[in-house]
């Protein structure tokens, strides 16, 4: 054997070490390939269960808003209404004291009528018995 016979056998080895190597990182690869291709069909069948998924939830969200939307104006015409319920009971306890005053009011002037009809039938009576009992 001859150098150059060694040398082509050296370089024939390594050839085929490069294509063998080639080969693996080919194969290699298509199953890298094969298993991203696998994981972005699951991930993409899984975004769109989810994606319902969602939606239902954004749904049922909307209708839980909505019956809390109902809730809060009914509380705000129960609170209205127990405001012009306040109101009236105020209005009323106004017209109870203005007819308490003017029961006061007039029981003062019956008493002060009853005072003065009292001092004029004393009055009266006593000019009554003097002029019947008195000189003449």
């Amino acid at each position: 054997m001859t150098l150059n016979e060694v040398f082509l056998g050296i370089i024939t080895a390594a050839v085929v070490v490069i294509v063998v190597f080639a080969v693996r990182l080919v194969t290699r690869l298509m199953e890298t390939t094969a298993a991203v291709r696998e994981f972005l069909e699951t991930t993409d069948r899984t975004v769109k269960e989810m994606a319902g998924e969602v939606t239902e939830s954004l749904r049922s969200l909307r209708v839980i808003t909505d019956g809390v939307g109902g809730v809060a104006s009914d509380v705000k015409a129960v609170t209205g209404s127990f405001r012009d319920a306040g109101l009236a009971v105020q209005e009323v306890a106004t017209s109870v004291k203005d007819i308490g005053k003017a029961m006061q009011d007039l029981g003062q002037e019956t008493v002060a009528s009853v005072a003065g009809l009292r001092a004029g039938l004393k009055t009266g009576l006593e000019v009554l018995v003097k002029n019947l009992l008195g000189p003449k």
